[in-house]
């Protein structure tokens, strides 16, 4: 059995590999030409530098695939339209495109509960429907799954959507980094005492989600949501992080009539100045500290056989491991250069 894992050198991407090349398949990594390759370089699979706007690329990276994890994307609360549509759309409708030719016998697509809006979720199901928020990645990721499914619909291909929530893990970039150094700044502040739960996920138990995916006979033209199964509040998020870092716990909270007022003032500030960095508070950051957002996973328990095996207590203490451990080594490669 070959998999292509498209954006293989990223964070869901090179545990999906990674697993695959454990569980006996034949792995291609499919990354940018510029693509950072220390890594996936180490596991063993078969790299492959290609370019999504290059068919003749697409068609080399796909020659005997029998399986497809497209987890390639754009995560950003900051990006340009335009960036984010070539990359979470215009690459995978390209990718479908010459799937259609070259047929696989499943297309597991990686998408985002963010589709579902800013708004507050209590266990929302798949049933919910699109909501459009005005941002791009909410945009894009709507737009690229009514893409993938109308591939399945019209034209066949064997796709499945799995959308996650927050995803931690060891290797991310963007979700522990700044949460860890606005805590270590000082900055960090809970909104109403971080009181809300929100439903999160693990690395590990997505890719298993994403596994089960390209397995189950009942899974085509599908969408499922996918968490750890519980829910947890703000503030035991941040508790934990600062008991596994031993930091100390933040006391101070803002109210949220306050934050939504100060949001406006703040993005509107950064769209002046010439910085590509958001603001420290925006609509996505409040609804990561703040908004109501659990998710019902009961259709992947019953369809795809789902059962979150990685506790969000173990799970988290190794992504905070991993992330020390690359700070120490960060630290001192510094040291060495000066």
């Amino acid at each position: 059995m070959k998999a292509l894992v498209t954006g293989a050198n990223g964070f869901i991407g090179s545990h999906t590999a990674e697993r695959l090349f454990k569980d006996g398949f034949e792995v291609r990594a499919f990354t940018r030409e510029t693509g950072d390759t220390s890594f996936i370089g180490t596991l063993g699979v078969e790299l492959f530098k290609g370019d999504f706007s290059d068919p003749a690329s697409l068609n080399r990276a796909l020659e005997g695939v029998d399986y497809i994890f497209h987890c390639a994307g754009m995560v950003s609360d900051w990006a340009k339209r335009e960036d984010m549509v070539r990359v979470n759309v215009d690459a995978l409708r390209s990718l479908l495109d010459e799937c259609v030719k070259m047929p696989v016998k499943r297309f597991v697509v990686v998408s985002s509960l963010a589709v579902l809006g800013m708004a507050a979720q209590e266990n929302a199901n798949e049933s919910a429907p699109y909501v459009y928020t005005g941002d791009n990645y909410n945009y894009t990721k709507i737009a690229s799954e009514k893409v993938a499914l109308d591939y399945y619909r019209e034209k066949g291909v064997p796709v499945v959507i799995i959308r996650a929530p927050y995803v931690y893990g060891p290797r991310d970039r963007h979700l522990l980094p700044r949460v860890v150094g606005a805590l270590r700044s000082g900055v960090f502040r809970y909104i109403d005492h971080g009181k809300n739960p929100i439903s999160m996920v693990s690395v590990k138990n997505l890719v298993d989600a994403l596994i089960l995916a390209a397995a189950s006979p009942n899974a085509v033209g599908q969408v499922y949501h996918i968490t750890d199964g519980r829910d947890m509040t703000r503030k035991e998020f941040i508790e934990t992080i600062c008991e596994v870092l031993a930091m100390e716990k933040p006391g101070r909270s803002i109210p949220a009539w306050l934050a939504s007022a100060l949001i406006p003032i703040l993005e509107g500030v950064h769209r002046i100045l010439p910085t590509k960095e958001p603001p420290i508070l925006n609509r996505f950051r409040m609804k990561f500290m703040h908004t109501y957002l659990t998710f019902d996973i009961s259709k992947a328990r019953r369809q795809l056989g789902y059962i979150p095996g990685h506790s969000f207590q173990n799970s988290m203490k190794e992504a905070l491991q991993g992330y020390k451990k690359e700070k120490e080594e960060e630290n001192k490669g510094n040291i060495k250069k000066r």
